[in-house]
């Protein structure tokens, strides 16, 4: 079943040059940082909806035991959403995304190396290797 789950991110990853597309024509019209904020609204709003269907987890009531730090996931969100809305016109969608996968994936093998994920895994040196070879092909794409 486990690997059923590696299905999510492929699906998620496949619709991203379609989301950014619908960000974009957002971003067009309200501007970069105008359209990652209404988004990021109407994203609460959709899981507002979410949770009153009854999809939940723990609840709200375990916000004090997050830290501090892990709250600035929203701040870094909105950010690259805007600074992304901004590059995409000027870059191409294929090669913005190239380039923000093989930076993904070098820094999540960075950060499990460090011990610094849940999730963290040893890091062999093919998993190196495929993070070198994503980089090459990010720097093909965006030629």
């Amino acid at each position: 079943m486990q690997h059923a789950w590696l299905m999510v991110p492929v699906v998620v990853g496949a619709s991203q040059p379609l989301l950014w597309e619908m960000n974009l024509r957002v971003a067009r019209r309200l501007g970069d940082m105008e359209a990652a904020v209404a988004l990021h609204v109407v994203g609460a709003v959709v899981g507002l909806g979410w949770l009153a269907a009854g999809l939940r987890g723990p609840g709200l009531a375990q916000a004090a035991r997050v830290p501090w730090w892990a709250w600035l996931a929203g701040a870094v969100g909105v950010t690259g959403m805007a600074a992304m809305n901004r590059a995409m016109p000027r870059t191409g969608v294929a090669a913005a995304l190239a380039l923000a996968v093989a930076a993904q994936l070098g820094a999540a093998l960075l950060a499990e190396r460090l011990g610094w994920t849940a999730a963290a895994q040893p890091v062999a040196p093919s998993r190196w290797l495929g993070a070198a070879l994503l980089a090459v092909g990010a720097w093909l794409v965006s030629r």
